[in-house]
């Protein structure tokens, strides 16, 4: 149970805490919002649980400098954080089974979707770190297929059998076999140890690993020197801005399609969980199977050029249907391919951002990426929420399409690193390595 000397181990682990991290996701942007929709909510209402449960994976950025600076070496770098947050998540949920807001309870919802939102940002800062940590450059797009993969199949799940016991049983039983799911997982995450010598417990005989002790910045002034020098560099501040936009029709589907698919399209609260759940689950299984193996032989960044001509493509056509919207088949078809695009374009970034990041400031570089990414969700959000009160909701479709249109012209004209910095070369970089004595490995 050894994550450096286990391959297929670090990869069970990406997929199983990256399956944990859709639990929450599945909950409070689908079973709950279409819930929601189904007892009458407007869209504005819905747009508001959805971004408050988003609003922890904006602020990433802060929680990549805490793990940086501050950890439990003799425990891993990374494993104190993990199961801190896990027992988080599971606390939140449980809490919520107890309070158990009605859906006239919108900012009790926001509130609750915050809060177990705040501890899956935090899984999710440490396993990306702990992936860039420990990761071999072979296994990245392995690693970024598996990853989404897991969220994708944790989502579809939490969205089906949630929706169904929502739907059945009330939001209680939701909660329960959510809070369930994540506590195996929590069990597990106590079990692994990153490198040998490590503890499990803070009380363990552990002590930690020379190569960690090499890497941890003992001080907040190296840690945002190196933040910044590696986030101004030109090629970070591009992919920012690629990153920053990247989630945006995931948050036009997840403030807009639960309102679409039961007021326009006649559809039941169930009809609509079923139907994104079937999709996450087929994408999620062709992302864990195959999705990093495409996104290996394409490569990276033209795998991404190809998602995002797809994205713009299919969001002016939608637009154009507009007409056609109460037609089961096309909504199916666009919920499919939204589905579709918005993971593989994830797994494709995923092996981009993890190039750029400097190992020092792992935890900090690569969630200020992954935070930039969120970003993107309360952003369609809002523009799904102005549109529709405008009465012109065509329009966010649009807007959709000369986004993505605009981030393709960035993975054409833009070349990304291929290949992530060695380790051994950043530690002997910031100092010089005594006479007979090697950088850690």
């Amino acid at each position: 149970m050894i994550l450096e000397q286990s391959a297929k181990l670090r990869l069970l682990t990406a997929f199983l805490f990256y399956f944990t991290q859709g639990v929450p996701v599945g909950l409070f942007f689908y079973a709950i919002p279409t819930w929601l929709a189904a007892n009458g909510a407007s869209t504005l209402a819905v747009a508001g649980v959805v971004s408050a449960a988003i609003l922890p994976w904006t602020l990433k950025f802060f929680l990549g400098f805490f793990m940086d600076r501050y950890t439990y070496l003799p425990m891993g770098r990374r494993r104190i954080w993990i199961i801190g947050a896990q027992l988080t998540i599971v606390v939140m949920l449980l809490l919520a089974s107890i309070i158990s807001p009605g859906p006239k309870e919108i900012w009790l919802l926001s509130i609750l979707g915050f809060l177990a939102n705040s501890g899956t940002a935090f899984q999710d800062v440490a396993i990306d770190s702990l992936a860039v940590d420990i990761m071999t450059e072979d296994e990245r797009a392995k690693a970024a297929g598996v990853m989404f993969g897991g969220q994708t199949l944790g989502i579809s799940a939490t969205t089906f059998v949630g929706g169904q016991l929502i739907a059945t049983y009330g939001t209680v039983a939701g909660y329960l076999i959510a809070a369930l799911i994540v506590s195996c997982v929590l069990v597990f995450g106590i079990c692994i140890r990153e490198r040998e010598g490590e503890g499990r417990f803070p009380w363990s005989n552990g002590k930690a690993h020379s190569r960690n002790v090499a890497l941890q910045v003992d001080a907040w002034r190296p840690l945002l020197v190196n933040s910044a020098r590696s986030m101004l560099a030109p090629l970070s501040l591009i992919a920012l801005v690629a990153f920053l936009v990247r989630s945006m029709p995931s948050g036009v589907a997840e403030a807009y399609h639960p309102s679409l698919a039961t007021n326009i399209g006649g559809w039941s609260q169930t009809d609509y969980t079923n139907t994104i759940s079937a999709a996450q689950f087929a994408v999620g299984i062709f992302a864990l199977v195959l999705g990093g193996w495409v996104v290996a032989k394409i490569g990276a960044q033209r795998a991404a050029l190809i998602f995002c001509i797809g994205v713009a493509f299919c969001a002016l056509s939608f637009g154009m249907a507009r007409s056609y919207w109460d037609d089961a088949s096309l909504l199916t078809a666009y919920f499919w391919q939204t589905e579709f695009f918005v993971i593989m374009l994830s797994v494709s970034c995923i092996p981009i951002a993890t190039r750029l990041c400097d190992p020092r400031v792992a935890a900090t570089q690569f969630t200020l990426y992954m935070a930039a990414s969120n970003v993107g969700r309360p952003l369609g959000n809002s523009v799904a929420a102005a549109t529709d009160e405008m009465g012109a909701p065509h329009l966010m479709y649009f807007a959709l399409a000369s986004v993505f249109v605009a981030l393709s012209l960035i993975f054409w004209f833009v070349r990304f690193p291929t290949k992530a910095p060695e380790v051994v070369e950043i530690i002997e970089e910031s100092g010089p390595v005594l006479a007979g004595v090697t950088a850690p490995h």
